[in-house]
């Protein structure tokens, strides 16, 4: 079940990578154990202090426990130099449980982290994404996954 569920996911997000600026692909480990894989496309933009002119951004996120969120909304890369930059998104989406029931189905997914671009067209960096209901249920315990990202650019 784990393996045909994740190998429809990346199926999913490749289908939409001829229109993607980059591809970002990565693994990591929740806090309170467990481990988790994430999927993400960015469309192209330029940075902009307006939120509104942001670039968007899909995502899936897949867990251990077979948990599956899937969202939408905007990311953005500020730079800090001509190699490190800082990342910072926000999703709304829809939430699946199969073992941790975080209250809903709706689900909030903001991000934040820190890479490095490599000669070429690559980075990696290391992120924290916190996934929440917004209060939208009494039941609120939120989710976070610290993630080592690869980006690959087109």
């Amino acid at each position: 079940m784990f393996l045909s569920r994740f190998f429809l996911l990346i199926c999913c997000c490749l289908s939409g990578t001829p229109f993607a600026q980059n591809l970002v692909v990565g693994a990591g480990v929740d806090p309170d154990g467990g481990g988790g894989v994430v999927l993400e496309y960015h469309t192209g933009g330029s940075f902009s202090e307006a939120v509104s002119n942001w670039p968007w951004a899909t995502a899936i996120r897949f867990d251990a426990d077979s948990d599956l969120w899937a969202g939408a909304g905007v990311h953005q890369q500020f730079a800090l130099s001509e190699r490190f930059f800082v990342e910072a998104s926000f999703m709304p989406g829809y939430y699946n449980p199969e073992d941790t029931d975080l209250g809903g189905n709706i689900h909030f997914r903001s991000l934040v982290g820190l890479g490095l671009k490599f000669r070429g067209s690559s980075a990696v960096s290391i992120t924290i994404d916190h996934l929440s209901n917004g209060g939208l249920t009494t039941s609120n315990p939120g989710s976070e996954l610290v993630t080592v990202r690869y980006t690959f650019d087109y």
